[in-house]
This record gives structure tokens, sequence and C-alpha cells, in this order.
């Protein structure tokens, strides 16, 4: 790490993007994941030899994503990330913050979603974040404590919902990415024209503490450098109805993505199983609940 710091950023990243074509080749399973998922979304629009470049620099652009936050590992203010990237838009989360209400800081897995994670409180607005624990508690302890150095206060998934309410409810800026399937309450959500189980996470918060939902996004711009582009606040739709709204609102919020991710189909982390969950797998699990609930009160 200490090497990777030091070294001129134009010779780390000629090294990463080398590592990110091998690993394209001996990674196999990550490889196939890749190239199937991008099947999904591209499938009808792209041939297999495309696909598979794009594969390709899926793979070199996560490690350059790795070089870039190993490289700035000790940078701590605005004024160091400002030689890498740019930032677009930073007016709507200063006037989201204005209002009181939290902010829901909307971002994803596009780029260096580290960078993403890091700049609200590097642009100096009291920002926490939801993560989730790394496998390796030594690699997350670290990650965590860079973090915190760069003003970020981090809350572990599985915490308390009062806490995140809480946060926005003192006017901050709270970090969460819905972009993948999780184990979290959902609903499915037509995803590159494929129903794909979404988490309700940004919709339920939004309900709950009426904070502001702001998307925000770092892009790798051919240049090498980042762009970090802060999005409009997006409305909220609120008709009484609450399942009605939450699903409305997370379409909304996957639409978003979606059409980041489209621009930058590259940058997006398709190894990621982000159709894994199916609606039969769900039902499944209701209907378990359901006899479990029943047995329980026989």
């Amino acid at each position: 790490m200490y090497k990777v710091r030091l070294a001129p950023r134009s010779l780390v990243i000629c090294v990463f993007a080398g590592l990110g074509r091998l690993s394209f080749f001996f990674v196999r399973k990550e490889r196939e994941k890749t190239i199937k998922n991008l099947k999904i979304a591209y499938g009808e629009t792209k041939t297999d030899k495309e696909i598979k470049v794009m594969a390709k620099k899926v793979f070199v652009n996560l490690a350059l994503a790795f070089a870039d936050y190993l490289h700035t590992i000790k940078f701590l203010r605005k004024e160091q990330f400002s030689k890498i990237i740019d930032f677009e838009g930073i007016e709507h989360l200063e006037q989201a913050y204005k209002e009181g209400r939290g902010v829901l800081c909307m971002t994803g897995h596009l780029s260096s979603w580290e960078f993403s994670a890091i700049m609200p409180p590097i642009l100096g607005f009291e920002t926490s974040a939801l993560s989730r624990q790394m496998k390796n508690k030594k690699i997350d302890d670290l990650i965590v404590s860079y973090r915190q150095k760069r003003g970020m206060k981090n809350i572990g998934r599985g915490s308390k919902y009062p806490q995140l309410i809480e946060v926005l409810k003192k006017g901050e800026c709270l970090i969460i990415m819905t972009d993948q399937d999780t184990k979290t309450k959902g609903v499915f959500v037509n995803f590159f024209g494929k129903p794909a189980y979404t988490p309700l996470g940004v919709a339920r918060l939004a309900f709950d503490s009426k904070a502001v939902v702001v998307p925000m996004f770092m892009i790798r711009k051919p240049d090498k450098k980042y762009c970090f582009k802060i999005l409009p606040p997006v409305p909220f739709i609120d008709t009484g109805n609450l399942e009605h709204d939450l699903y409305e609102n997370t379409r909304i919020h996957t639409e978003i993505y979606e059409k980041m991710i489209a621009q930058y189909p590259e940058q997006w982390v398709w190894m990621h199983e982000r159709w894994k969950t199916t609606p039969e797998e769900v039902e499944r699990f209701l209907e378990n609940k359901r006899k479990t609930a029943m047995n329980n009160e026989s």
C-alpha cells in the first residue's frame, strides 16, 4: 500500500490496468458471471464478442478503482481529491441539506463507489453510511478507519432501523446503495428489462423520515480522472397507499440506477448476481413464514 501511494499515478494506473486484464482470464467464475449478466442486459443488442470486450473492461475498471483507492489512501481534503475528481451538481446536495430534513444519498456500485461514499463528508456534510461488514475483519476495520478519518460515521448493516431514522431526523446525510440483490425486504421491479428483487430501503426511509433523496455517482472519465455527479433531488410519490408508493418510488429509483449504468456499462459490477432472487423463491420464503406462524399459534 505504501509503495502504491508514493508511486506516480500514471504508473499505478498502467500496472493495475494490466492486472485487471489478467484477472479477467484467471478468475473464471467471476468472468462467467459477468458475461452471463451482460448477456441478460445486452444480449439482444450486442454480439458475444462485444459483450466479452465489455466484460474485460469491467475487470479493468474495477482494478483501476482499487488502484486509485490505494493511491489516495492518505487524502483527507477536497483539495487533494480535486487532483483526480471533478465535481458536478454540488448545488443539489447543498440545497437539499439546507432543508434540514436529512438527505438520502442514493449511490451505487459504479466505478469507485468507495469514493462516492466518502465525497459528502469530504465536501463538508455531516454523513453516516450504511455498509455490510466484509468477511475479512482486518480489511473491514482498515476501510472503516479511513472512512472515519475522512469524516464519515459508519453504520453496520443489521443496525436498528431507528438509528438510521435518527441520522436523517438530525438533518444529516445517509449514504445508501440499493442497486444490488440483498436479503432485505424488497420488491420486484424491472432492471434492464428483467424483474430484479430490489431493496425498499431508500423508499422506506424517505417515507418514514421525509428526507430528500439525492442520487449521486462516481464516474471514470476517458482522461482517467473521475467526475462525481450529483443529480437533482427525486420527487417522492405519496398517494396515501403505502404499498403502492413504496413500489413506485423503488421503481423510479431503479430507473435512475439503470439510466446511469447504461451510460457507463463497463463501470458497474456485472459479476454481481442482480437477478439471483426469483419470485418463486420469495413466495416459498413467505409461505414458510406463514406456516411457522400458524404452528406457533396452534
